[in-house]
């Protein structure tokens, strides 16, 4: 997977399904509280709980039409798992980018 910082808009595979949009809608909604926490979590000190969001949302963007969001969660989790603090850092800056470009 590329893993370069973008500007285009992301959408959900299902974006053209309109008994699918509420749900997509719901879930965009959640994103900004997530990116709150990717913000403000440490690497250092709240790796467990980086790696529950991660496998939550590598989960969940899936079951939504994010593909590539769920990508990215999964390579964050695996960096969680390793402790790797400079991965880590970086899955959440590709994972922050990504969200910010989110849109129903």
């Amino acid at each position: 997977m590329d893993n370069t910082l973008r500007n285009e808009p992301v959408r959900s595979l299902f974006c053209d399904d309109e008994d699918f949009l509420e749900l997509i809608e719901m879930f965009v909604e959640g994103i900004e509280e997530k990116k709150i926490f990717l913000r403000d979590a440490s690497a250092s000190s709240q790796i467990e709980d980086l790696k529950v969001l991660a496998h939550q949302l590598k989960g969940a963007s899936a079951g939504y039409g994010f593909e590539e969001l769920s990508q990215i969660a999964a390579e964050l989790e695996i960096a969680c798992k390793a402790e790797d603090q400079s991965g880590i850092e970086q899955h959440k800056e590709f994972m922050l980018n990504h969200m910010d470009r989110i849109v129903v």
